[in-house]
């Protein structure tokens, strides 16, 4: 039996060439090398709609990590309470490393 191969038909599949491929690819790069607009949060919206809860957690937050700057080695953590009406922000005595596995 001899071994002859068959030419699939190629009345579905669309004619791609090499230049048609490298045309494509070039005409693509620029359209992807173009900047995107970085979109950059508005804080003054932020602090304008959020609510004294979210203030409360952000000004904690913001607190933390402050004092994690001043005191690296201590691991920072910040705790509002409503019902007793206080905020703590408090660095453990234990490493940042152990707090996040923790966490």
């Amino acid at each position: 039996m001899p071994n002859t191969s068959i030419p699939a038909a190629a009345e579905g599949l669309p004619k791609i060439s090499r230049r048609t491929l490298l045309g494509v690819m070039t005409a693509a790069i620029p359209a992807a090398a173009v900047p995107a607009v970085i979109k950059t949060f508005d804080w003054n919206a932020f602090f304008a709609e959020a609510s004294p809860a979210e203030l409360a957690r952000f000004h904690a937050n913001a607190l933390a990590e402050a004092m994690a700057k001043i005191h690296p080695e201590l691991s920072w953590r910040h705790t509002i309470d409503h019902k007793n009406e206080f905020a703590l922000i408090v660095g453990d005595k234990r490493s940042a490393f152990v707090a996040q596995q923790e966490a």
